[in-house]
């Protein structure tokens, strides 16, 4: 039997998703933690209970929460993972009500705590006045219970309706905008504002919650809540918390709850965040914490799944010696503002700075590694190079700084990193997959103080990008082309690279003549590589494959060369007279190619070659070589590599002879 997980891994993975049915809704929700208690989740406005998960301070509030508690999340119906259909963009408080009955049923729990954060908070009201069987404590926080006041109902969020269409206006007009993404981090959570990587997830965060269109008729809904009359029903433990200050919702309205609910306990704390997990969480999941289980848990390290990158400036001994003191601090500085502008333009913190280099923190790989892609074209334009190694791991947080494991892994890996090279983690590696960045072949290493060999990729800076990438496996592209030093190879939607290698260039010919039979000599000394000179060879009729016994090249060929080379000889004088230094160079390539090739023909006793012994070695050789890229394929792309094994057939003529015609590209 293998051992059951330890506490701090049933809070530490990111749960599942499942459905509870309720009536012909689906209501998506997740359960994470293993603690006495049953504790749910009533989020306000709208949530995505995937999307949760990829703000760290949010996703540690309910990681804290989920170890003391069995923690209970679910997007209402009409929001995030949830059915969104034109019946369900406004449920009524009674279809919310059922909702979380349905939750707790799937969930297997017979009596919960509730949770109601700001407009949630009502419903978790209604359920505990309604339902106080499957209720066993209540908890609201920054709750609403009425939208608009009016004389009657002096205790709602805004003064008036002209008040509350103004607020409806401006969330709409908002709601999932880059451009507003300042103003939505000032209202939920002012602590967090200027915060790149929060507001950049607020804006995600709203667009998977609800469209534009579904946020105003939702907003509008909630004209008709009010369960002022249903708080003295309410007989279950209830905790009522509200900050001061907060931005959205006035402390008053929790005041007045307070009053309304027979011995609730109220707690007003100071701040103005909406979001509970935003400012000091501490102090309310303390307070959650004791109230529901008579004591507050020792305070465990605060830890979150980062992406480290590691960078440091190489030869910058070297560099300050050749520039001086001064120089060499002017060149320093405009590196460090460059490496800080990339850092915060794709949503990373500068953890420190690390001798010549920097520390930094990023809540998503991709983001790391675009980011060292900028970072190392940013300080090429200096004169400078980099070195940048990249893991994803679990920190501890120490205040500003990281500690951990994953710190020193990611310091090991920055130190095998080459000039202008970019190393990541196989973790890093597997996080980003669809992401359309390529990645080198692996290479196996010891890490300085750690156990175990780990693989290590380089991240590849030439040819097509992430985008270009993403675009192909969308298409369904077939593509074979060489760019640098690597060849990107498409096919079926997948997108990989292969280091370069003789029997990837072999593999190209074969695809671009499919059907057509390639002697190995051709594809061992290919004519076709030297510009002009195949084509006009192959044009005096040369047969370029000879058969075994026969000389490498006839008499006929010979002749052909001779007058080759004697014509160039005349054309390379010609003009270097005319003084065309572009011409001559460009002639003498070829006059190179083309005494090589004859060369190549003749033994040591200047007498022509036979082709038996020649043939038979470049039957091997070119065998060998095309499986070896071949295995090298299948490891990247296993379906590209067994069509072309299927295809491809080797011998002393090769040829590409696929099942069904495919067309492929080489640029």
């Amino acid at each position: 039997m293998p051992p059951e997980p330890t506490k701090a891994e049933t809070t530490s993975v990111i749960p599942d998703t499942r459905y509870a049915r309720c009536g012909d809704v689906n209501i998506a929700y997740q359960v994470l933690g293993d603690g006495p208690i049953d504790l749910i989740w009533s989020w306000g406005l709208g949530s995505n209970v995937e999307m949760m998960w990829e703000e760290p301070s949010y996703a540690a509030f309910l990681r804290r929460l989920a170890s003391f508690s069995r923690l209970i999340v679910f997007d209402r119906r009409g929001a995030g993972l949830s059915d969104r259909t034109p019946q369900t963009a406004t449920p009524t408080l009674e279809d919310r009500v059922e909702d979380v009955l349905a939750v707790l049923d799937a969930a297997a729990s017979k009596q919960a705590a509730v949770l109601g954060i700001s407009e949630g908070g009502t419903v978790g009201a209604m359920l505990a006045a309604a339902h106080p069987e499957r209720v066993s404590a209540l908890i609201l926080y920054g709750t609403m219970i009425r939208f608009c006041s009016d004389a009657d109902h002096p205790y709602g969020v805004h003064p008036d309706r002209d008040a509350a269409e103004a607020m409806i206006n401006m969330f709409v007009t908002g709601w999932g905008v880059e451009e507003a993404r300042g103003l939505a981090a000032q209202m939920w959570a002012p602590s967090l504002a200027g915060d790149l990587g929060f507001e950049r997830w607020i804006m995600r965060n709203t667009r998977q919650v609800l469209s534009r269109g579904e946020v105003q008729p939702f907003i509008r809904s909630l004209f008709d809540y009010d369960v002022a009359h249903v708080l003295p029903a309410i007989r279950v433990p209830t905790l009522v918390i509200h900050r001061t200050d907060d931005t959205l919702i006035p402390v008053a309205s929790s005041r007045f709850i307070a009053e309304q609910i027979p011995a609730a306990r109220y707690l007003e704390l100071p701040g103005a965040d909406h979001f509970p997990f935003a400012g000091d969480s501490g102090s309310i999941l303390d307070e959650i914490e004791e109230f529901l289980t008579g004591s507050r848990g020792a305070a465990e390290p605060d830890r979150r799944l980062v992406t480290l990158l590691f960078s440091d400036i190489v030869g910058s001994t070297q560099r300050a010696a050749e520039l001086g003191d001064r120089r060499w601090r002017d060149v320093l500085t405009a590196h460090d503002a460059a490496v800080r502008a990339d850092i915060a333009r794709y949503g990373g913190r500068e953890v420190k700075r690390t001798g010549d280099g920097f520390l930094a923190a990023f809540d998503g790989p991709a983001r790391a590694i675009q980011g060292a892609l900028a970072i190392a074209a940013s300080v090429e334009k200096l004169g400078l190079e980099v070195r940048t190694g990249l893991h994803t791991g679990e920190c501890e947080i120490l205040g500003e700084d990281l500690g951990g494991i994953a710190v020193h892994v990611g310091a090991r890996i920055s130190e095998y990193a080459a000039p202008r090279e970019i190393l990541v983690s196989g973790t890093v590696r597997d996080l980003v997959a669809g992401s359309g960045i390529r990645f080198g072949e692996p290479r196996v290493v010891d890490l300085r103080g750690l156990p175990g060999r780990r693989e290590i990729f380089p991240v590849l800076r030439e040819g097509a990008s992430p985008r270009a990438v993403r675009s192909l496996a969308s298409r369904q592209e077939n593509l074979f082309r060489k760019e640098g030093d690597y060849w990107t190879l498409a096919y079926g939607g997948k997108v990989v690279s292969v280091k370069d290698s003789k029997g990837m260039h072999d593999i190209a010919t074969l695809l671009a003549i499919p059907g057509r039979e390639v002697h190995v000599l051709d594809l061992a000394t290919p004519l076709a590589v030297a510009p002009g000179t195949a084509g006009d060879l192959r044009q005096d009729g040369l047969r370029l494959s000879p058969m075994q016994g026969e000389e490498l090249i006839d008499a006929t060929a010979r002749s052909v060369y001779r007058q080759r080379i004697s014509a160039l000889e005349g054309e390379i004088d010609e003009a270097e007279a005319a003084g065309d230094e572009g011409r001559t160079s460009t002639l003498r390539e070829e006059l190179e190619f083309v005494t090589t090739e004859l060369g190549a023909a003749y033994g040591l006793s200047g007498r022509p070659r036979r082709a038996t012994d020649d043939v038979e070695r470049a039957r091997k050789a070119v065998t060998n070589r095309i499986r070896d890229a071949l295995s090298r394929i299948e490891r990247e792309h296993i379906a590209l590599g067994g069509h072309l094994r299927r295809s491809i057939k080797t011998g002393t003529f090769c040829s590409y002879e696929p099942e069904t015609p495919i067309s492929w590209h080489g640029s």
